[in-house]
């Protein structure tokens, strides 16, 4: 491509001669964005395919130009351009830079945002040969890989870049998408319906945007095959596609419960390693995330099954069509991802009963958590025998059974909790 053809495709992506929507803010995650952009550093914003980093980011380029900053003075590069080549390279991107410096020669400060960088072989050397001449740009890069974090990125910039992950909406943000008010004091109705819908559909943007039903469905599902596709079986050139979808099916109907890969082996009849090497890929890409066995021994934590959850509830019910019998688990998925949000990371306990998560502060075990659809019956007592066996074995731990329908009953050791209170109290 020459300078007049990047510049026209890159023209169609940015605010140059266009007003652009950016749809509903997301005020939690803007709020950080804008006490990164003082910093010198790189700032990385992962997560999950279509949880809102392009909307994001365009949001902030609108705040900036609203501020004064010249949009000529920023750059946002995505590269699922079609017209940018598949063969993505580090001289190509320089490429892109240069015409752009050319084109509009700026006297101030530019702001950089690479959006999708892990589809260019080589990015990050680019990146850090522009940070490190000290050019007076901020940059900042988006990424469906948790791999942009863990090789890419820290291998040549060390300590000079920080992160932050976005997740799908939470169900506080889910209401302002909805613009509908609530106060956790009020539990209405209607903030239950809403609830019921979140469970069901989930937390991405759009979908919760989409009104029809059908159509929710059918997105989530052309979002689960393009995460599939794109992030995990092109990125890794993986051929064999009927088991890698046959896991991560098996994987999605099972949230909330604990998965092996020799159990994959047992069932699948594909190998433990390879096995292994999929949960990888699914993590990497936020697909699914993992909760391993609490304890003190590295070992046990490695060779123990952990428990499985999708990044989204509503991703999971259009792969799995299993929603109303698996309301208890579903719940105990979005309390998961609600933990990850506030920077928490959950283990499950297994005593003679199962603690679904155990939060610990340091190496100290500061809380042991049960989620409960119910408080009736034989299901109130399990959660209630195996938090009170927590307690006896992790001193000075609190204890809280999280629930959607009931009366608390009166527990010396253990706090009750409504699902709504947790969902939107800030902690």
């Amino acid at each position: 491509m020459n300078i007049s053809e990047i510049i026209a495709a890159l023209d169609r992506w940015n605010f140059w001669n266009q007003k652009i929507d950016t749809g509903f803010n997301r005020s939690a995650y803007l709020k950080k964005l804008r006490k990164l952009l003082g910093m010198t550093e790189v700032v990385a914003l992962i997560g999950v395919r279509r949880s809102g980093k392009s909307t994001l980011i365009l949001q902030l380029i609108e705040e900036l130009i609203e501020k004064g900053v010249n949009p000529r003075n920023t750059l946002y590069v995505n590269f699922e351009e079609p017209n940018f080549s598949d063969d993505l390279n580090a001289r190509f991107l320089g490429k892109i830079f240069d015409a752009y410096l050319e084109f509009f020669d700026p006297k101030e400060k530019v702001y950089l945002f690479l959006d999708e960088a892990q589809m260019v072989k080589g990015w990050e050397r680019f990146v850090a040969a522009l940070h490190d001449r000290k050019a007076n740009v901020k940059i900042f890069v988006t990424g469906s890989s948790a791999k942009l974090l863990k090789s890419e990125i820290s291998s040549l910039l060390g300590g000079r870049y920080v992160s932050e992950t976005i997740y799908p909406l939470s169900f506080g943000e889910f209401l302002d998408f909805k613009k509908t008010k609530y106060s956790p004091l009020i539990k209405s109705p209607k903030l239950y319906n809403h609830l019921r819908e979140y469970v069901e559909f989930g937390g991405f943007p759009k979908i919760v945007i989409e009104k029809n039903k059908y159509g929710k469905k059918i997105l989530l599902v052309e979002y689960f095959n393009s995460i599939l596709e794109r992030d995990i079986m092109f990125r890794h050139k993986i051929k064999n596609e009927k088991d890698i979808k046959e896991i991560a099916n098996f994987s999605m109907t099972n949230v909330s419960r604990k998965i092996s890969s020799y159990r994959i082996e047992k069932d699948f009849g594909i190998s433990s390693p390879n096995a292994r090497r999929y949960f990888d890929y699914f993590e990497e890409a936020f697909l699914l995330q993992f909760a391993s066995l609490f304890s003190y021994s590295v070992k046990k934590q490695i060779y123990n099954p952990q428990k499985v959850f999708s990044i989204d509830t509503g991703l999971r019910n259009a792969v799995s069509f299993k929603f109303s019998e698996d309301i208890g688990s579903l719940l105990e998925n979005i309390v998961f991802v609600e933990f990850l949000r506030r920077k928490k990371i959950p283990y499950y306990w297994e005593g003679k009963n199962e603690v679904d998560f155990v939060l610990r502060k340091g190496h100290k075990v500061s809380e042991l958590v049960n989620i409960c659809y119910s408080l009736s019956g034989k299901s109130l007592e399990r959660e209630i025998r195996s938090l009170e066996e927590g307690i006896s074995k992790f001193k000075g731990s609190k204890a809280r059974i999280i629930y959607w329908e009931g009366t608390p009953p009166k527990h010396k050791n253990i706090e009750f909790m409504s699902i709504l209170d947790f969902l939107l109290t800030a902690f």
